[in-house]
């Protein structure tokens, strides 16, 4: 039930990430499509049939407002996605929450910066409920002279896409498939514990006469009836599960709640194919033990794990390799890997990797218990390990949905570092305040700022309003200052040499601090960068940031912005928003290797009950019966898991490196704290398993067998 419940959400977000991200990113003016758009010149005339858009982030109290200033003809044919209507100078369309937001606030902190509202964005235009979206109309030298996350554009169309990139679609792939599996082997793993639970009623059945053939398709109705039952109680806890899941934050909002909700189809070949598959699985297995009528009495010995066992691994690993030769031939210019379809044979060698230690693992495990048993010493150890060398299967698949489930953690945790992550705000003496505004003018228009800074030095909060100059000649990279602008600034102490000019870095605007140093007066026409200094309140800032804007035409030419928001603009990258799915691939992976384990736990201890009781009947003591049990789940555990992680690493490494410039780095804390946990739920499902065991093995169980 819990199994096809995540199955069913982890499909829906998998769907739902494209969608959302092809609705909202017609504000981003990508050239999708052919003929779609095209860089806006000076001398572009528009027509009825084109549209200048350029698409820019504006700030209100750390959160960001993706804006799409758009210039039309009057009887323009182009149209706005979500929207009847086209906004004209002065005129604006808002998102729904960015609509609610401007009615909630004071106008002169937000409404007045646009203009008149004519109308709201429809649900399909917007990523989810809590986007902040706003199409400004604009003239269209405004639209040309704007600096903003995009060139200005002559648009026919506005399209979104799907993916940045094809290496995001690769990731989008690879994530969800290593998510994917540790869920399915869950599935898996608790169609065995049905079986395992049934044991002992299959050789009852053999007892009284019924053929083995009889036998596996009573185990396989069954097990394929209450995995029908479970899967529509699955279906209705996804259901149920989606408003919840909804609150999840991704990108910029939260989920559109039918965003979760996949399709009938997908509903109704997941009902049908799950109990298909475990009755099948139930047919085959039951067939193959051929449960006689002594049950479970004598254990059948495995065969001996062959050396093919490791080719799905090796393939894998192999495959990862040529990907990164491959993409470094590609690098240096090299036409041979042109040829060869990198992105298949990327995808199939990460799915032979993950699936290759679930392969391999007995083999290990059975080669370090053989390698381990000639050092026994007890009767626990010979035990334990004569287990793992006759039954390496059994033992290893008690483990395998934590090997796995640490291998998805690993990846996702490695392949996170390649992310820019978002900046840490350095403050002191020396830099810039992270409430202080500032913004690039519109060039030729220094006459302008200079009179638009009275006005702004009258608004409520304002401490004060600087204008910073192109330092001359060498230091083409500073900025000048006024003394007394600098020292109201922060970036001059008030003990310093006294001059009229000092030159700051540029890098003090960004996160660094001033370096003042002393300088010659500039030339008026060098005026660069407007700034403003509040008194840190949240208030105060949005005061100044709407009459920066309302500072009159020719003044500035982008929104302008603080240290903070240079922060909140950094988490809404592409690969600072994939970074975030990592985190709850980490979460889902963890959460689904604690069921599993437990799971695999039980199942395992019910396979052996009437064997444990047996020796316990022919007078093994209960502790060395417990360490026989802890020898039997640590082992596999200690084999496979190194093996686990490293292959992780490598293919996060590959996968990074072989989609991008980028490169990987050690993980963050948290990811030992994960990996810490997994390893404690190992100590735990070891304690509860040894326990259990003792408890299997009291007087009246072993009289009963």
């Amino acid at each position: 039930m819990i199994g096809v419940a995540l199955f069913l959400l982890l499909v829906a977000a998998g769907q739902a990430f494209g969608v959302r991200s092809e609705r909202s990113t017609w504000t981003d003016l990508q050239p999708i499509r052919p003929g779609a758009m095209q860089e806006m010149e000076e001398d572009t005339v528009l027509t009825p049939e084109t549209a200048a858009a350029v698409s820019a982030f504006d700030h209100y109290e750390g959160q960001v407002i993706t804006v799409l200033m758009v210039a039309t003809t009057p009887d323009t044919r182009v149209r706005i996605p979500g929207s009847d209507v086209v906004p004209h100078p002065g005129q604006y369309l808002a998102s729904p929450a960015l609509a609610t937001l401007i009615d909630a606030v004071p106008a002169d902190q937000l409404g007045e910066r646009y203009g008149q509202q004519i109308g709201v964005l429809a649900d399909d235009a917007v990523e989810g409920p809590d986007s902040l979206v706003l199409v400004l109309g604009a003239e269209q030298a405004q639209v040309l002279r704007w600096q903003g996350s995009s060139t200005p554009q002559v648009v026919t169309e506005f399209i979104g896409y799907d993916y940045a990139s094809q290496s995001y679609r690769i990731v989008a792939i690879i994530g969800a498939i290593a998510v994917l599996v540790p869920v399915l082997l869950l599935i898996a793993i608790v169609t065995g514990l049905g079986a395992a639970q049934r044991a002992e009623r299959f050789a009852t059945l053999r007892l009284i006469g019924a053929t083995p053939g009889r036998v596996a398709r009573i185990a396989a109705t069954e097990t394929g009836v209450t995995t029908l039952v479970g899967a529509l109680f699955g279906v209705v806890l996804y259901l149920v599960l989606i408003p919840l899941a909804a609150r999840i934050e991704i990108g910029s909002s939260t989920f559109f709640p039918r965003d979760l909700l996949t399709s009938p189809t997908v509903i109704g070949i997941t009902i049908v194919a799950v109990p298909l598959v475990a009755a099948a699985v139930t047919w085959w297995t039951t067939l193959r033990a051929d449960v006689g009528p002594l049950g479970a009495s004598r254990e059948r010995r495995e065969h001996p794990p062959r050396l093919l066992s490791l080719l799905p691994l090796l393939l894998g690993l192999a495959g990862l390799t040529v990907v990164r030769v491959l993409t470094g031939e590609t690098e240096a210019g090299s036409g041979i890997a042109d040829s060869i379809p990198v992105v298949p044979l990327l995808v199939a060698s990460f799915v032979l990797t993950m699936l290759g230690l679930l392969w391999a693992g007995p083999l290990l495990t059975w080669w370090c218990a053989r390698l381990v048993q000639g050092r026994a010493r007890g009767a626990a150890q010979v035990i334990g390990l004569s287990r793992l060398i006759q039954h390496p299967r059994a033992t290893f698949r008690a483990v395998g949905g934590l090997v796995v489930a640490v291998y998805a953690v690993t990846l996702f945790a490695v392949a996170i570092t390649a992310a820019s992550g978002t900046p840490e705000l350095h403050q002191g003496p020396g830099y810039l305040a992270p409430t202080t505004l500032y913004t690039l003018h519109d060039l030729g228009g220094a006459d302008a700022v200079e009179q638009a800074t009275t006005r702004i030095a009258q608004v409520e909060g304002v401490t004060a309003v600087a204008v910073a100059r192109n330092a001359p000649g060498d230091a083409s990279m500073r900025l000048a200052l006024r003394n007394e602008d600098a020292r109201a600034l922060g970036a001059l102490p008030d003990t310093s040499a006294d001059s009229e000019w000092v030159s700051v870095s540029w890098d003090w605007l960004l996160n660094e601090v001033a370096d003042p140093r002393p300088l010659a007066a500039p030339p008026d026409e060098a005026a660069a960068t407007l700034l403003v200094a509040t008194d840190g309140q949240a208030a105060s800032v949005e005061r100044a940031r709407t009459a920066v804007v309302n500072s009159g035409s020719g003044v500035i030419n982008q929104y302008p912005i603080s240290r903070v928001d240079n922060v909140a603009t950094s988490a809404t990258a592409p690969e600072n928003q994939f970074a975030a799915l990592g985190y709850i691939g980490i979460l889902i992976a963890a959460g689904v290797s604690t069921a599993a384990l437990a799971v695999s736990t039980v199942s395992s201890l019910l396979a052996r009950r009437r064997v444990l009781s047996l020796l316990r009947l022919v007078g093994m003591p209960r502790q060395t019966l417990r360490q026989a049990v802890a020898w039997e789940m640590l082992l596999p555990v200690a084999t496979v898991l190194a093996l686990s992680i490293g292959a992780a690493v490598y293919t996060a490494w590959i996968l990074i490196a072989g989609v991008s410039s980028r490169g990987v780095g050690w993980p963050a804390a948290s990811y030992y704290m994960v990996l810490s946990g997994c390893l404690a739920m190992v100590g735990v499902a070891v304690a509860a398993s040894t326990r259990a065991a003792a408890r299997m093995v009291v007087s009246a169980t072993v009289r009963f067998e």
